[in-house]
């Protein structure tokens, strides 16, 4: 009787590929070497063409992960200097991508030195990640094939690299370096106002003589000449300079490639949009360049050198380049020391011990609030050498001043607070022992801090020493040896902050528990030295903020260590000068309605009658009003007379005085 049984299956061919993994996300990545490529038919090749290509393979369309952050980056660099590069090694190691398709394995590399392609061949191996390119698919991990396809995959980088190394930067490279000799255009960027003339001959059939020279570009090389003008006009003010441009222009046209005449050719490499109005401008930097470099004024440079003077016609006017040029290069045409040169305001570092004034007590612990995108930021101290005082002042983010304040007067107020802070804290003994408590907690939760930033790094570098144990990739073992280094100078870095902190900590306690210093302190406060002030101040408070209540009041805050606030509003400058528009509308209505004179002078009692009547002149009036023909109130005190010089102050200081004396003696007799 027969027996029969199931057909053994088929060995799989050893040489042939297996199925696609098209259940998990694929990955393409596109790279272009420079930014003038971008957006040209190899982009195209590496994007949409390579989209479709993986959708017909059977990968869904939400599966495909683009990755084109690599644009205008060469394939030279290394994978931790390229985001996308970076970004597509991440997707590798986690395992979240079954496939990387590229145009082209020179896509990826072109590295001589192949150590960058044997990294990213390795990460593929490990988490069996395949390279698709349209003419082959490497599958790294192949029982018979892979060590073959690693091979390929080396060769086609190392011909990309070998390419690049003698055919562009050798042949191809010499021939531009010949151009640039000569004073003709390379193929390279095209400097702002000029434009490339590309007619090898003129329409009569003559040969063209700035053939492959520059020749001026009118819509650009205006711009050009006015921002040399403008600088001329700002007293050479660079700075002052760019943010006019910035606000107010002249801004590169809109359809400046419409304008370029057929034969013809620009490149613009202006990248810097205004804050203002998004229109295209140099950067800052950009303008300091434009302002030194030779080409406009006809010149021909390679490398610093200028090789042919008089090469093509010049933008700008020599004696308006030369303006510009001596107030920004140190050095002349061939590098020596410029003997014209005249920077705006040559910096000068005055000596401290000139100056008039005591520097200020509390930097470093005045804060604002005041800026949107940057909370708690802190405020500088600076000196005015013209008004021979220092002031606290608020930068943002772009360095410009938003407002400042005169450090004498800040201090004065802190100073204020801070003596009765000691007088309530030394004579209230539950408040004593808060302030002494709080003082305590407030470097507990900063050393438990420090201390586990420390455990971390410590822990760190035991994981850098595993790991070091069982790796043999070079590259990698240096870059982990590095980050061990840098572990260990985190360490000492802490380690110190640790001991500094415990040494103030220390100080804080000394001080707090003094009480009987403190209260001579206080009865002698005025010869307490600015130094010692600054101490009890970090003792008993965190720090102190100044925020803007409109655009003359201002509002300090201490923030206590118990967890307390104290405020105090003062004015940014002295109200004979700085009036708010509340204090200039009740100045008005009262002059309107013929209030008294000294109703008025009350209102404002730092101010003479002599301040008030031009400022309500400047603000109610025109030109040649009479302030004796308008104002119908009564007035009997001469112009330069305040509130404290009238006979209704006198009166009400004497009923003030008259009122306390006998609040004492009823206060007396109802003791008795």
């Amino acid at each position: 009787m027969p027996k029969y049984k199931r057909p053994e299956p088929k060995p799989a061919d050893p040489y042939r590929s297996d199925a696609l993994p098209t259940d998990r996300p694929a990955a393409i990545y596109y790279r272009q070497s420079s930014d003038a490529q971008i957006g040209n038919i190899n982009t195209t090749l590496q994007t949409v063409d390579m989209f479709e290509h993986l959708v017909r393979q059977g990968w869904a369309k939400d599966s495909i992960v683009m990755i084109d952050m690599d644009a205008g980056v060469s394939g030279t660099t290394k994978i931790s200097e390229r985001i996308g590069m970076s970004r597509l090694m991440a997707l590798i190691e986690s395992g979240e991508i079954s496939l990387v398709a590229a145009q082209d394995v020179d896509r990826f590399f072109r590295d001589i030195t192949q150590i960058q392609t044997n990294i990213f061949i390795d990460a593929c191996k490990r988490k069996n990640v395949r390279i698709m390119t349209p003419r082959m698919i490497y599958d790294f991990t192949h029982p018979t094939m892979g060590a073959y396809h690693m091979k390929m995959f080396r060769e086609e980088a190392q011909q990309a690299a070998d390419y690049l190394e003698y055919h562009i930067k050798g042949r191809l490279a010499r021939s531009r370096e010949y151009l640039v000799d000569q004073g003709l255009w390379s193929g390279r960027s095209v400097a702002y106002g000029y434009m490339v003339d590309l007619r090898k001959k003129l329409p009569d059939g003559s040969r063209n003589p700035t053939y492959k020279k520059y020749v001026p570009f009118r819509p650009c090389a205006d711009v050009l000449v006015a921002y040399f003008e403008l600088f001329k006009r700002f007293n050479r003010n660079l700075l002052q300079t760019w943010k006019h441009i910035e606000q107010h222009g002249p801004f590169t046209p809109e359809n400046v490639l419409e304008l370029v005449p057929e034969g013809f050719k620009i490149n613009l490499i202006l990248k810097h949009n205004s804050i203002h109005n998004g229109r295209l401008m140099h950067s800052y930097s950009g303008l300091s360049t434009t302002f030194t470099n030779v080409v406009f004024l006809g010149h021909w440079a390679k490398k610093g050198v200028i090789l042919h003077f008089h090469n093509h016609e010049p933008l700008v006017e020599e004696d308006l380049f030369m303006y510009a040029f001596n107030a920004l290069s140190p050095t002349d045409f061939f590098g020596e020391p410029n003997p014209h040169y005249m920077p705006q305001r040559p910096f000068i570092r005055h000596d401290r011990a000139e100056r008039g004034c005591e520097p200020p007590v509390y930097t470093g612990l005045i804060f604002s609030d005041d800026l949107p995108n940057a909370p708690h930021r802190r405020m500088h101290s600076g000196y005015n050498h013209i008004y021979d005082n220092y002031a606290y002042m608020l930068n943002n983010l772009r360095s410009e001043l938003v407002f400042r304040v005169k450090a004498d007067w800040l201090d004065d107020a802190i100073d204020d607070l801070l003596l009765e802070r000691l007088r309530s804290t030394t004579i209230d003994d539950a408040a004593w022992q808060v302030a002494v408590e709080s003082s305590r907690a407030s470097g507990y939760a900063e050393v438990r801090r420090i201390e586990a930033e420390i455990r971390g790094a410590e822990r760190a570098k035991e994981t850098i020493l595993k790991n070091l144990k069982s790796l043999h990739n070079p590259d990698i073992i240096r870059e982990l040896e590095a980050s061990y280094e840098a572990q260990e100078r985190e360490i000492t870095r802490l380690q110190g902050a640790l001991t500094l902190l415990h040494e103030g900590k220390q100080q804080r306690q000394t001080v707090l528990e003094a009480r009987p210093v403190l209260e001579r302190v206080i009865a002698h406060w005025d010869a307490v030295p600015r130094v010692s002030r600054r101490e009890l101040f970090e003792a008993l408070a965190h720090y102190a903020t100044v925020t803007q209540i409109d655009q003359i009041n201002r509002r300090m805050t201490i923030l206590w260590r118990d967890g307390s606030e104290s405020a105090f509003d003062f004015r940014r400058g002295a109200q004979r000068v700085h009036w708010t528009k509340e204090e200039v509308e009740r100045m008005g209505e009262m002059v309107e309605r013929g209030a008294p004179q000294w109703e008025i002078l009350k209102a404002y009692p730092t101010c003479t009658w002599g301040h008030i009547v031009p400022r309500y002149l400047y603000h109610f009036c025109n030109k040649g009003d009479s302030f004796v023909a308008l104002y119908k109130g009564e007035k009997k005190y001469p112009y330069f007379a305040t509130w404290y010089d009238t006979d209704e102050y006198k009166a009400e200081l004497v009923a003030s005085e008259l009122e306390a004396s006998s609040t004492v003696s009823r206060a007396g007799q109802g003791v008795r």
